[in-house]
């Protein structure tokens, strides 16, 4: 253990995150608290990489990560550095680090950890954070949920992934175990999911879509005429 000239022990591991935070029974996970998560759905969405680049006034963007891990790596190597632009934001959906069921158990928990923590982070610095629900095999959802307060609004990625109908199969089932476990007040959704999906859930919970930047940018570039 390593310890420098005033006998502090070095936090290599990012411990800093989740100071203050409760933990999940078995794997300690943090909790994300009610207060960090707003009442009202964001009124635009942008991708990460967009955002960190974009000139104008963030005041009413939420940040999200639904894209390639490598996008947003390096907010999990140094969150310190991002929190004021995450501050200058509306706030951010929780971060979406890929998780597979054909991963190593290890990893997909320690891919859930990492959403959980670098949420509940930025949320406990002022930054409202919506959950992104994301997790691997059904016998670690229990868990994973048990991190998330019951009765707000959370988040859901289906952009480029749910193309098949064994897919959309599977969607369905995630659906009815999260509403039924968190009975969320609203469901934010990012992606262009067709079909009829949600349709069954509606009576139980609000839906709020939000297209794909990648759409949004091309449908304003065709108005402008380029």
């Amino acid at each position: 253990m390593y310890r420098d000239e005033n006998n502090i022990v070095e936090d290599s591991f990012q411990a800093f995150l989740v100071e203050g935070a409760n933990f999940t029974k078995e794997e300690e996970y943090p909790i994300l608290e009610r207060w960090m998560i707003p009442e009202i759905p964001p009124k635009k969405i942008m991708p990460f990489d967009k955002a960190l680049n974009y000139q104008g006034d963030l005041s009413d963007v939420y940040v999200c990560t639904y894209a390639r891990d490598c996008s947003f790596e390096r907010v999990r190597r140094n969150p310190i550095k991002y929190l004021n632009f995450f501050r200058r934001c509306g706030g951010t959906i929780g971060f979406d680090f890929s998780v597979h069921s054909d991963m190593p158990i290890v990893k997909q928990k320690s891919q859930m950890n990492d959403n959980l923590s670098l949420s509940y982070y930025f949320g406990n610095n002022g930054v409202k954070v919506i959950p992104n629900i994301r997790y691997g095999k059904d016998e670690l959802a229990d868990e994973f949920l048990s991190a998330i307060p019951k009765h707000t609004l959370i988040a859901i990625g289906t952009h480029g992934f749910i193309k098949e109908i064994p897919q959309k199969a599977e969607w369905y089932c995630f659906l009815e175990k999260i509403i039924k476990e968190l009975e969320p007040k609203g469901i934010i959704v990012y992606g262009k999911l067709s079909g009829k999906i949600f349709e069954e859930f509606e009576s139980k919970c609000s839906f709020y879509n939000y297209e794909p930047w990648i759409y949004s940018d091309r449908k304003r570039r065709n108005q402008n005429g380029n």
